[in-house]
């Protein structure tokens, strides 16, 4: 009978410890909103028949985050329109305009709240770039890469203001890019560097 005593009164203790505990632990939450900003892409390309020129960009879209504590999972749906200007040496100047759906999948580190830093991949899952020949527009190719990665922070102001700043990388080059007339580009290099800001309900 002692011993049984000893064994209950040991199992409410450790339950005395452990439920307190168990409380404060926080509670998964979902969180979503908008945000859109601007971009500064980068194309670059060793071959010194052609000189690449860069235009600012622009990204539009949702955010959501399962927000777990320290961190949380991310997933975005971005729509980024980007422009590039293709002068080959001794032609005439390629006027491109790139349009695309990202889908960022992110994990957030939370611990320096409001801070958040974060990494992972970015796929992109529509793709077109046109040329602008006169008032039309004449598809291209594809520029951006389907799979990237994007590392970044951002901080929330006032509990809904969410300020973001991230470097969009690629994992690969896109090679053989062909050039509406008819030359062909063996290596294009992309990144870009963007600053959004947007609205958490």
């Amino acid at each position: 009978m002692k011993r049984e005593m000893k064994r209950i009164l040991c199992t409410l203790l450790l339950l005395a410890a452990v439920l307190p505990a168990a409380a404060q632990r926080p509670r998964t939450r979902v969180e979503w909103g908008i945000i859109g900003g601007i971009n500064v892409p980068d194309f670059s390309t060793d071959m010194d028949k052609a000189e690449i020129r860069d235009k600012c960009g622009w990204q539009a879209g949702i955010v959501t985050a399962v927000n777990l504590g320290a961190f949380a999972v991310e997933p975005q749906i971005l729509y980024v329109r980007q422009g590039l200007k293709i002068q080959p040496v001794g032609a005439k100047k390629f006027n491109l305009r790139s349009s695309s759906i990202d889908v960022p999948v992110l994990l957030s580190l939370r611990l320096l709240h409001p801070v958040r830093i974060y990494a992972g991949p970015v796929f992109t899952v529509m793709n077109d770039c046109k040329q602008k020949s006169g008032g039309d527009l004449l598809d291209f190719s594809r520029v951006r890469p389907t799979v990237s990665y994007a590392v970044g922070a951002g901080v929330v102001v006032l509990r809904h203001l969410l300020i973001d700043v991230r470097y969009n990388g690629q994992f690969r080059s896109k090679h053989d890019v062909l050039l509406p007339d008819g030359m062909q580009l063996p290596e294009v290099r992309s990144y870009n560097v963007a600053l959004s800001v947007g609205y958490l309900f």
